[in-house]
């Protein structure tokens, strides 16, 4: 079987009675925090993106990082969230600079799960982070995530939806 589809029992260590996926979690996080500035690496189709975008009221800048925007982003898109959104397209590795150090509240890792990039994106982005903001990301019951975020991370928790996080 691929290491891709081979998946950990991670259990959450938080408590969480509401729905079980990251979008609500994540909002959560933002509303408790009034968080403003949100960097997401790795985007696809923009679900948690324009999510985060619609309900939380505080967010006045999101940086979405992908290798292909287009999945995401479009004139209508840019149109809708003016310079709200901020798409930058590229390998999560080589567009890091574009994101200012310490500008960041909340931090969401879900690019590439292999070991090397998650652990590069943690090195990457971690800077961008603001004091007092949270690092997150999914699918820590990936194998390579959880390999990263176990070397990377010495005291994070795992929420809802295999999203761990650490502030």
């Amino acid at each position: 079987m691929p290491t891709n589809k081979v998946r950990i029992d991670v259990p959450m260590t938080i408590m969480w009675n509401k729905k079980s996926n990251r979008r609500h979690f994540l909002k959560h996080l933002i509303d408790t925090n009034s968080f403003s500035t949100i960097l997401e690496v790795g985007v696809r189709d923009g679900r948690t993106t324009f999510h985060l975008l619609d309900q939380c009221p505080t967010i006045k800048k999101y940086y979405g990082v992908d290798t292909n925007i287009s999945l995401f982003y479009n004139d209508t898109i840019a149109n809708k969230y003016n310079d709200k959104l901020i798409a930058i397209q590229g390998m999560s590795q080589k567009v890091h600079d574009r994101i200012k150090d310490h500008s960041c509240d909340l931090i969401f890792i879900d690019a590439d799960h292999s070991y090397p990039a998650v652990k590069q994106d943690i090195i990457n982005y971690t800077p961008k982070l603001k004091q007092g903001g949270i690092l997150s990301g999914h699918d820590i019951d990936f194998p390579g995530v959880n390999q990263a975020v176990n070397e990377m991370l010495k005291n994070y928790d795992v929420g809802p939806n295999n999203v761990w996080f650490v502030q």
